[in-house]
């Protein structure tokens, strides 16, 4: 399976990003775990893996390529979705596996899914869900004015 391999190429790159502050080395870091989740999103989308009403609910502005609902699908709406589906659909759950594995370790599968499960929780803790609401969403200010000290 080709979409395994090219996300097991992708984490090779970012463990050999050395663990620095440098922001060269961040940007690297998220560029690549960018597209770790950009890939597995797609293969859930492309193999119709919904959950709680996503994205079906959604097929016409995904068809449509809406602007705002492209601006919704941020990475943290992208990672809930995929880690969502992870639960319920196995091929996605062995490339999750593969994104968050530490090749030092021996990472069992109930390891992977307690991961899985505390960044689903995290994401939620901020609010992350993946109901779009076009009212609301071109309402919010992307830039927020800084308040005088």
């Amino acid at each position: 399976m080709e979409t395994i391999d090219l996300i097991a190429q992708l984490k090779q790159n970012i463990l050999k990003i050395q663990h620095t502050d440098s922001l060269d080395d961040t940007k690297e870091l998220e560029f690549y775990d960018s597209q770790i989740i950009n890939i597995i999103f797609h293969f859930g989308l492309k193999n119709k893996y919904s959950t709680e009403g996503f994205p079906e609910k959604y097929n016409k502005l995904i068809k449509n390529e809406d602007e705002d609902f492209q601006d919704f699908l941020s990475f943290d709406v992208k990672s809930y979705y995929v880690y969502k589906i992870a639960l319920q659909h196995d091929d996605i759950f062995q490339m999750v596996k593969i994104h968050f594995n530490d090749p030092d370790i021996d990472y069992k599968d109930e390891n992977c899914k307690d991961d899985i499960l505390m960044s689903i929780k995290i994401l939620e803790s901020e609010g992350v869900n993946l109901i779009f609401d076009p009212e609301s969403f071109g309402t919010i200010p992307l830039f927020r004015p800084k308040l005088p000290r």
